[in-house]
């Protein structure tokens, strides 16, 4: 496959499911798997299926089979591309998040096939996938990438960390959107990558009038887990996420907001 991704959708999809980072929480994407199939959606996952939940295996073993059923596809994210460079042999930081990560796969019964299988969907795996107006990436977008089949080294760079300035009062790098001015006018780029909200789901325009939805409800932090509907045509339905309460999985509508009025706030914790 290549970096970028036209999507051509199966004659009985009737839309796209845009799933957000779901870092290892396979009762939070069975939610929302369960409605997309009800709904005849094609699903596409933002990427970041691993560290951080639960069940790393489960996520991967759900992941396969999707894609083993022509039901679905995820997008390169951050979090995906260190474990595959791990299991590739590539030198690697493998920090607390990631080290559970492998720990679940090696204890997994099919740890052998988890591990072949996300290494080869992996690989195939795009950077960027577009439906009409609406693109869809793990962390940032440049009009760039919708010119060049195979991306150079800075554009996956961004499209897998996002744009970012340091910090040095927090030391860690701040995630900023300079990037925005850069979607074109009635173009929508949907994001996973950065949590800032669990209870609504981002916006932020451009005076062009292009848009940038984020989907992160933080499922990594415990929180609830994003997605969008999307119709035929790659325009933008309505956004819901899956959550727990009180024991159980719920997937409840999530209304829109303006990005601005949280920015400021303090990151999901």
């Amino acid at each position: 496959m290549a970096d970028r991704l036209a999507l051509e959708l199966p004659g009985w999809a009737r839309g796209v499911l845009v799933i957000a980072d779901v870092h290892g929480h396979p009762d939070l994407f069975a939610a929302l798997l369960r409605l997309a199939e009800s709904e005849a959606r094609f699903v596409v996952s933002l990427g970041d299926l691993v560290d951080r939940g639960t069940d790393n295996a489960a996520t991967i073993r759900q992941m396969l089979q999707l894609l083993a059923e022509r039901r679905g596809l995820f997008i390169r994210g951050n979090h995906d591309d260190k474990l595959f460079r791990t299991l590739k042999g590539n030198p690697t930081v493998v920090d607390s998040d990631l080290a559970v990560t492998v720990e679940q796969l090696d204890a997994a019964a099919d740890s052998a096939a988890l591990k072949k299988g996300f290494f080869e969907a992996y690989r195939k795996a795009p950077y960027l996938v577009r439906l009409g107006g609406t693109v869809m990436v793990h962390g940032a977008f440049a009009p760039a990438m919708l010119k060049a089949k195979s991306l150079p080294s800075k554009l996956r760079s961004l499209a897998l960390y996002g744009e970012a300035t340091p910090d040095p009062v927090r030391k860690k790098p701040v995630r900023t959107y300079r990037w925005l001015d850069s979607v074109p006018a009635r173009a929508t780029v949907v994001i996973g990558h950065h949590p800032v909200s669990d209870a609504s789901i981002l916006v932020q325009r451009n005076a062009a009038g292009g848009r940038l939805i984020h989907l992160d409800c933080g499922a990594g932090k415990g929180r609830g887990l994003g997605a969008l509907r999307l119709d035929r045509k790659g325009t933008v339905e309505t956004a819901l996420r899956a959550r727990r309460q009180d024991g159980e999985v719920v997937t409840e509508a999530a209304p829109f907001a303006d990005y601005s009025g949280v920015a400021a706030e303090t990151e999901i914790g």
